[in-house]
């Protein structure tokens, strides 16, 4: 298996770029970002700088790390306006044709893709139909630049209320639909946990679409052994299903990040 981690979520309290290395020395070979514009900073106030496009390609390499994906817009839609509202899809294509020159940049090879919230006074089926609309236009443009997009389902019972896609489910069916090599599911275990269980059943049923998975202990999102997921059991079921891509850990460390994502990679793989 390959894995990955989210430096958003690990030595918070270092500058971004000290992260990368940081990763490397922890045992990894794939790191990941949610905004690459700069939109969020951390306690040393580093991001304006340590988020430039070839200074994170530069130190990647560097470290020997690949990283993965960045993040087009924030899952309620106030950063990149999402893809329920057709009114605001100007704003998602802008920010989208934004956030693929970053990853060219950047050489990052993927970039996730948040719905948004549920909009006001719109029912379902109108919303899934703007999603699946704006889903198509942005993979026309992530396949002129060569770039993949991952559609991610989250939960709205803890962390995001209102988020649109909740369900694994459904997600791979408006990949399918929009049939583009370049349009992805984002499987997160930990999200899906919550509101799916069956974390094997979903997996096996969706695999052919699924390019990038997250994972975190649930309840609390810290370490994997924390929460009621048997992780172990769960990587030796997506390996025996084929999959080759990242399995990327996203989760707040209750301990030291370097013991944390040893002792992970320790429990994953043992």
């Amino acid at each position: 298996m390959n894995y990955g981690v989210c430096l958003e979520m690990v030595f918070t309290d270092r500058p971004f770029l000290d992260r990368i290395h940081l990763a490397a020395e922890a045992g990894f070979s794939f790191a990941e970002m949610w905004f690459g514009d700069l939109t969020t900073t951390n306690s040393t106030g580093d991001a304006k700088t340590s988020k430039q496009a070839a200074k994170i390609r530069a130190a990647a390499e560097k470290a020997g790390i690949t990283m993965t994906n960045v993040v087009i817009g924030s899952p309620d839609g106030g950063i990149g306006s999402g893809l329920t509202d057709a009114a605001r899809r100007p704003e998602w294509l802008q920010r989208t044709d934004a956030t693929l020159a970053y990853c060219r940049d950047a050489n990052i090879g993927a970039a996730i893709v948040c719905t948004g919230n549920l909009v006001e006074g719109l029912s379902r089926a109108p919303m899934r139909q703007n999603v699946l609309d704006g889903l198509k236009a942005t993979a026309e443009r992530a396949e002129k630049a060569g770039i993949t997009l991952l559609l991610e389902a989250l939960n709205d019972k803890v962390d995001h209320p209102g988020y649109f896609l909740t369900s694994s489910d459904e997600g791979a069916a408006l990949c399918r639909e929009v049939n583009s090599p370049r349009l992805k599911l984002l499987f997160d275990c930990y999200h899906m946990q919550i509101m799916e269980g069956d974390l094997t059943g979903h997996l096996r049923k969706n695999m052919d679409v699924i390019g990038h998975i997250h994972s975190a202990g649930h309840p609390g999102r810290h370490e994997l052994w924390l929460g009621e997921t048997n992780y172990p059991l769960l990587v030796r079921e997506i390996e025996s299903m084929g999959y080759r891509g990242v399995f990327a850990l996203e989760y707040t460390p209750t301990l030291l990040p370097s013991e944390s994502l040893r002792r992970t990679l320790a429990y994953l793989k043992g």
